[in-house]
């Protein structure tokens, strides 16, 4: 019996949204390396590497494997190497213990699973794209982000309890622990996942694409030619350079948090909870907008959310308790939400059959904001202050607006 391919990314979805919920980039990584002595400029390089790294090292990875006429080996294979890097980084923390090597033990740990994360990725784009008809892609990617949400919840309530119960740095030995095993029950999602191959019809003339090296080549010397005819894809590229901002910038609140108040780590689980609230609060809201406007609607939503989260940010930490502040991440909960559900439906949509790999690459790669930004806003906010770096990402946010309108997604969701 055939299992639906959605019911094997429902699975991967809920068990995956455990791991990313221990490995929280917006408040448990920060509150990781700044417990254990770094600033700013610290959680700005982590940042750059878990949200930044995956999207430069996606092209090169869908050369690869848009030679390769199945996908599903490939994502298997990243899910596992992420399943090490997190195993490792439990060892590391747990062996270094308060040294401040735990840092760039764990720097080292989460390279391995981002770059694993982005091989990974270009193959699960693929067989979306694949095995989930268009008429469904709406339904599916709320009910995705919905799935994913449940699973950060219930998540959620552990690492807050784990964060508050054990002292620093067992509560993270304990995470990433976890992390590492539930991320290996996520991919026996994609076990029973059956993936066709591609035909090619005796006598059609048409050969075999290239492999290996030439392969590799061969389809990265399309990326020019793709981003000079499709202007959808630039536009789309234009709007979530100017998000990441923004977007990568939503961690140095929790910065700005332990500056504020000296975060305890309850507390911090405290701010991923409320945020994954938000989350599950917003989803339902979303699915109810895209039938209204589709994924430019949700963008527009989103961009205007991120122009109010950073002001609310330096007004509530400057006359409020730390209980306010955590109403925050209620609106970052919201934006994180929105965000995974427009950019990501949005590749696919927009994205044509048999080079879906190569646009997830090269949309990938080419949103250098992602991956550099990071680095540049923490080193900012040691010299300028957190009222200015977060003013610039407020502009950028309405900036952000004038390219969203050009942004066609089709008029699928009115229909679908």
């Amino acid at each position: 019996m055939r299992v639906d391919p959605r019911t094997s990314f429902f699975w991967h979805a809920f068990f995956l949204a455990v791991t990313t919920s221990f490995t929280e980039v917006n408040t448990v990584m920060p509150a990781l390396v700044l417990a254990a002595g770094g600033g700013a400029a610290t959680v700005g390089a982590l940042t750059a590497i878990m949200l930044g790294l995956p999207l430069v090292a996606q092209l090169l990875f869908a050369g690869f494997l848009s030679t390769r006429p199945r996908k599903k080996p490939f994502l298997l294979l990243g899910i596992n190497l992420r399943v090490l890097a997190l195993a490792g980084g439990a060892a590391a923390i747990a062996g270094f213990g308060t040294d401040t090597r735990i840092i760039p033990a764990v720097f080292a740990a989460i390279t391995v699973f981002a770059l694993s994360g982005a091989f990974a990725g270009v193959s699960y784009t693929e067989l979306i794209g694949t095995l989930v008809p268009t008429a469904q892609r709406r339904e599916f990617f709320v009910r995705r982000q919905m799935t994913t949400t449940a699973g950060l919840f219930v998540s959620a309530v552990v690492a807050r309890f784990l964060l508050g119960a054990a002292a620093f740095p067992d509560g993270y030995v304990l995470l990433f622990a976890l992390a590492s095993g539930f991320l290996l029950v996520a991919s026996g999602g994609f076990w029973s996942l059956h993936e066709p191959r591609p035909r090619i019809s005796p006598g059609s003339g048409t050969a075999p694409p290239p492999t290996g090296l030439a392969g590799t080549v061969a389809a990265l010397r399309q990326a020019p030619t793709i981003l000079r005819e499709d202007g959808n894809l630039r536009t789309l590229i234009v709007v979530v350079n100017l998000l990441a901002v923004g977007f990568t910038s939503i961690p140095l609140v929790t910065a700005l948090a332990h500056r504020r108040y000296e975060l305890s780590a309850a507390t911090v689980g405290t701010f991923v909870l409320v945020q994954i609230t938000g989350m599950l609060l917003a989803s339902p809201a979303w699915s109810r907008v895209i039938r209204r406007g589709g994924y430019r609607l949700v963008l527009r939503i989103v961009l205007g959310l991120v122009t109010l989260v950073f002001p609310l940010a330096l007004l509530v930490s400057a006359t409020a308790p730390v209980l306010g502040y955590a109403a925050l991440y209620l609106i970052t909960g919201a934006i994180v939400s929105g965000q995974k559900i427009a950019v990501d439906g949005t590749v696919v949509q927009i994205s044509p059959d048999g080079r879906r790999a190569l646009y997830a690459g090269l949309f990938g790669a080419a949103n250098l904001a992602t991956a550099l930004l990071p680095l540049i806003t923490g080193v900012l906010v040691e010299r300028l202050g957190y009222p200015a770096v977060f003013a610039g990402a407020g502009v950028a946010a309405l900036l952000a607006f004038l390219p969203v309108r050009h942004l066609d997604c089709g008029d699928w969701y009115r229909t679908g």
